[in-house]
């Protein structure tokens, strides 16, 4: 033999020994399922003489004496071989509605308060005091109430040791008691579950009804375990009735839209339905149409639930695996344990089920499992969504740079070919005119030394305002002003020139760029030019600031020269005042015998509005 299956026999063999060990040891223990009733208003135990019947245990009232209610005496005998001091105990597994309990003819305990609509059916354990018991026969007697319309029943009792018994009692109160208010606690947070998740995804109303039908089953299941209601008869029945309607309801709706149906008229009537048994339970009549409108909803409560069950089990065909194993079950232990009760109600006479608590939970499991996969897959699948966008995102936003890199590249191309451009162009017009009409006069032979010495001179002042234009000024006029003094300082003194430079702090400009820079420094090179050619003066003046309006920046060169009249002025100025329009700024000449006076007007950038308007002051204020 395997030395796996040789310890699994000898556990095996250990476990049955000692169930047979303990079997054998334990005390004994008799059920009392024979006894005898009489129906008596009667306050204490009946005499024997009385005119007893044989009852046999379990009893119920609905078949044995239908609509029938008062009171009732059961008489039941056990036997003793010996006294003893041991403390006895009677069980049952339910009592219904109301009992009392007596041995040998003193009471012993008692349910609840006689007229009081006791509805849950929790076991009984009743105590025997050991001097109440004899050697040999011992009388049970227990005093059962039954209000009219109420469900009247006594289960078999359970007499014995109070330690073999109450371990019965203990067992079946877990079962019975505890089990089923656990199983209604689980029913009432999936409930609760599936009714947030509804409040979050509106659009989908099978969790609102799954969540709904979950929390009416366990109301009603909490209602139907309170072992001492609060609440008259009329209320309790009132919200048991109106608890299991909505739960049926709802559960059938929810069996539609797990199907992916929708039946506008059927969900009416279902609802109509269910109202219908609520009214009913405030119509107290014995009148026959009042029975048979009761067995035709008895009926029908089993032909919605069977119709919802079967919808469950077709629909679950379509789902995974796992799902429709589990939603199969579900149905298969809902359906049984109700054809279960059916039948133990009406052949054996069982008045409670011990299923009935239970019944729900596979379906809630199934059904949960279910409703959370599809919550989850639709999770999973949103954040496969969003992983997807965002790795196309990244592959755009990368496609992006490059392209953005790729134009920045060309645009850095584009600006150096049009700055090549531009200086050649600049050259060409400037220095290169001027080279060319030189040369022409040299080559003719028109020009004396220093004339040549000159022409050159302008070539290469020239060629330095081009230079000096591509030094970045960021938008500054201080540096430009101050490379055209360095360059025209030498020539004003070799001409006998005094310069009275008068530059101070302005705002920075706008759109200084390196061509219009270099407009602004033709503009004041021919206007040095002037001076030096045709004003014959002794004094020039270069000047700046800001004018009265504050809306512009001035540079004026003033010189004490002979000054011109009419068409002394030439095509000099008519190129001055075009250059200052390229710029955005105006030219005013102004000449006299006294000397003339050249304004160039540079526009300053506008002021913006609301917060912009202080950092620009800000910026004005440093650059004064």
């Amino acid at each position: 033999m395997r030395p796996a299956r040789w310890v699994s026999s000898s556990a095996a063999f250990a476990f049955l020994l000692a169930l047979a060990t303990g079997a054998a040891a334990a005390p004994p223990v008799v059920a009392l399922d024979a006894a005898r009733f009489l129906k008596s208003d009667s306050a204490e135990p009946p005499p024997d003489s009385a005119p007893w019947e044989a009852q046999a245990l379990p009893d119920n009232w609905k078949k044995s004496r239908p609509k029938a209610s008062g009171y009732g005496w059961y008489r039941l005998a056990f036997d003793l071989p010996a006294k003893t001091d041991a403390p006895y105990a009677i069980y049952t597994p339910w009592m219904r509605t109301i009992g009392a309990v007596y041995v040998n003819g003193t009471e012993i305990g008692r349910t609840g308060a006689f007229g009081a609509p006791q509805l849950s059916p929790y076991p009984q354990v009743f105590v025997i005091p050991p001097k109440l018991l004899r050697a040999g026969e011992n009388t049970l007697h227990v005093r059962l109430f039954v209000g009219d319309g109420w469900r009247g029943a006594l289960a078999p009792l359970t007499v014995g040791e109070d330690t073999p018994v109450r371990r019965v009692y203990d067992r079946r109160y877990f079962v019975q008691i505890t089990g089923a208010q656990l199983s209604s606690a689980l029913a009432a947070a999936l409930g609760i579950f599936m009714l947030m998740v509804w409040f979050r995804r509106r659009n989908e109303s099978l969790y609102a009804y799954f969540g709904a039908g979950a929390l009416g089953w366990a109301a009603m299941n909490a209602l139907y375990l309170v072992q001492d209601p609060l609440l008259n008869r009329d209320c309790l029945e009132f919200l048991l009735a109106a608890c299991n309607g909505a739960s049926t309801v709802c559960l059938s709706l929810f069996a539609l839209r797990y199907a992916g149906l929708r039946w506008p008229r059927v969900e009416k009537a279902l609802w109509a339905w269910a109202a219908l048994q609520v009214a009913l339970v405030f119509v107290e009549s014995d009148a026959a149409w009042m029975t048979l409108l009761e067995k035709v909803l008895d009926y029908s409560r089993l032909a919605v639930m069977a119709a919802w069950l079967v919808l469950l089990a077709r629909a679950s065909g379509k789902r995974p695996a796992l799902e429709r194993a589990l939603v199969l079950i579900a149905v298969a232990f809902f359906g049984g344990t109700v054809i279960r009760d059916i039948i133990a109600g009406e052949m054996l006479g069982e008045l409670d089920s011990t299923y009935q608590p239970y019944r729900a939970i596979p379906m809630c499991i199934a059904i949960g499992w279910a409703l959370v996969d599809r919550f989850v897959h639709s999770l999973n699948e949103s954040e496969r969504l969003n992983a997807e966008l965002e790795r196309r995102v990244a592959e755009k936003h990368a496609e992006l740079e490059a392209n953005y890199r790729r134009m920045n590249e060309l645009e850095g191309q584009r600006a150096v070919a049009a700055e090549r451009q531009r200086i050649m162009s600049d050259m060409h017009d400037g220095v290169g005119g001027h080279l060319i009409s030189t040369l022409s006069l040299v080559e003719q032979g028109d020009l004396t030394a220093a004339e040549v010495a000159a022409a050159l001179r302008e070539c290469l002042d020239d060629l330095r305002l081009t230079i000096d234009s591509l030094e970045p000024t960021e938008n500054d006029l201080l540096p430009v002003l101050g490379n055209l003094r360095y360059r025209l300082d030498e020539r004003l003194k070799r001409q006998g020139i005094e310069l009275d430079w008068r530059i101070t702090d302005v705002p920075k400009l706008a759109n200084m760029t390196p061509r219009n820079v270099l407009h602004v420094l033709r503009i004041l090179q021919e206007a040095f030019t002037n001076v030096l050619k045709h004003a014959h003066a002794a004094n020039v003046e270069v000047e700046t600031g800001v004018d009265a309006a504050g809306v512009a920046v001035y540079i004026r060169v003033r010189d004490d020269g002979r000054g011109f009249e009419g068409d002394r002025a030439g095509h000099g100025f008519a190129n001055m005042r075009r250059r200052a329009q390229v710029v955005g700024g105006t030219l005013a000449i102004q000449s006299s015998p006294a000397g003339t006076t050249v304004s160039l007007l540079l526009p300053l950038p506008p002021i913006p509005h609301s917060g912009d308007s202080r950092a620009y002051s800000r910026d004005t204020a440093q650059a004064a």
